[in-house]
C-alpha cells in the first residue's frame, strides 16, 4: 500500500540524505523542496535575500508537490516529502490535508544537535555531495536556528525520531 512520508528536521539534519535512503527502502518518489527552489526561482533571488520572498515560493511548491503526491499516492505510489516542515503550522497543514484526502503521512524526524549540523552544512557547501543545491551561510544557519519549531511532545509520540 502507498505511504506518504514527512521528513523533518533543522537545517543540516539529513533530511534529503535520509529520504534518498527511505526512498531506496520503500520504492518512494521524493519531492525535496530546496531542488524546486534552485530549479524554479533561485536565480530570481532579490538581494539581500528575503524570507518572506523564500516563504511565498517554498508556500507554492508545497501546494503543487501535495497535488502531486495524491496523484503518485492513486497510482500505488509511496512519496516522501522532503520540504523541512520548519513550522508546526505547515506540519499540521500538510498532515491536514493529507488525512483529508484519505492519507496517514507518517513523520520521520531528525532530531540532531546543532554543531553536527553546523558540520555537516560546511561540508555540504563545499558543493561535493549528492544533496548539495546551494551553499548555506552561518548567517543563514542561524537564522533557522530562530524559526525552526522542533515537534511537540504530541507530535513526537506519534514520529519516527531518529538521532544521529
Amino acid at each position: 500500500m502507498a505511504q506518504v512520508f514527512l521528513v523533518v528536521g533543522n537545517t543540516g539534519a539529513g533530511k534529503s540524505t535520509y529520504a534518498a535512503k527511505l526512498a531506496q527502502q520503500e520504492k518512494a518518489h521524493i519531492f525535496a523542496v530546496d531542488v524546486w527552489m534552485k530549479n524554479l526561482f533561485l536565480m530570481d533571488m532579490p538581494d539581500p535575500p528575503s524570507y518572506e520572498w523564500a516563504l511565498e515560493r517554498t508556500r507554492r511548491i508545497e501546494v503543487q508537490q501535495l497535488v502531486e503526491t495524491l496523484g503518485l499516492l492513486e497510482k500505488g505510489l509511496s512519496v516522501i516529502l522532503d520540504i523541512g516542515f520548519f513550522a508546526r503550522a505547515q506540519r499540521q497543514r500538510v498532515r491536514g490535508f493529507l488525512c483529508e484526502n484519505g492519507h496517514e503521512p507518517r513523520v520521520h524526524y531528525l532530531d540532531v544537535d546543532k554543531d553536527t549540523r553546523w558540520q555537516r552544512v560546511q561540508e555540504r557547501n563545499k558543493g561535493e555531495s549528492d544533496t548539495y543545491q546551494f551553499e548555506v551561510s552561518r548567517e543563514v544557519f542561524e537564522f533557522c536556528e530562530t524559526i525552526f519549531e522542533p515537534l511537540d511532545e504530541g507530535e513526537r509520540a506519534e514520529a519516527i525520531v531518529l538521532r544521529s
